[in-house]
């Protein structure tokens, strides 16, 4: 007796382990239990016209020492750094970023290894003198300071958002990081 294959039972004998697979006697998985309800407080919001809506200066900054070592020795004024959101963290700082100065961007990496002045920095394809310079970085109060690797500040940067520090080489000039 032989069993002579029509398109039919071909279709039939493709179709049975793809049906045997939907079986529906596996066992189910018990449901996670829900998790606890806080307590809710409920409470009439302020009244928005009551409150004040002006917004606090900032802070100035601090004042410019022209003695101080590596400081700039020409009459030019230098921009004040602007205000700090919030002191930056050693780990908020760690990666890479966009690097910008006058004329200039290229790539800063930043890392935790410790070096002179702080910890380990580089800049990779930067072509001012100032940024390629960058081999050292800290966190100094509220700024974020690059250094060259004998540990002199190169630029001071503050915290401007979550992704962007705004700030001044120490030669002069705007810089900035972002990412």
């Amino acid at each position: 007796m032989s069993i002579r294959l029509t398109p039919k039972l071909g279709v039939l004998l493709l179709a049975l382990p793809a049906l045997a697979a939907c079986s529906s006697n596996s066992q189910r998985v018990r449901p996670l239990p829900p998790a606890p309800a806080g307590s809710v407080v409920n409470q009439p919001l302020a009244d928005p016209s009551a409150m004040n809506t002006q917004t606090p200066e900032a802070p100035p900054p601090p004042p410019f020492d022209s003695q101080a070592d590596g400081a700039m020795q020409d009459t030019q004024q230098m921009a004040a750094l602007p205000p700090a959101q919030e002191t930056p963290t050693k780990e908020s700082v760690l990666g890479q970023w966009a690097l910008a100065g006058p004329g200039d961007s290229c790539q800063l990496f930043v890392t935790l290894t410790g070096w002179t002045g702080g910890y380990r920095a580089s800049t990779r394809g930067c072509s001012s003198p100032e940024l390629t310079s960058v081999g050292a970085w800290n966190i100094e109060g509220n700024l974020v300071v690059l250094k060259d690797n004998e540990g002199n500040p190169v630029a001071r940067l503050a915290k401007a958002g979550a992704t962007q520090y705004n700030g001044r080489l120490d030669l002069g000039g705007a810089v900035s990081m972002s990412r």
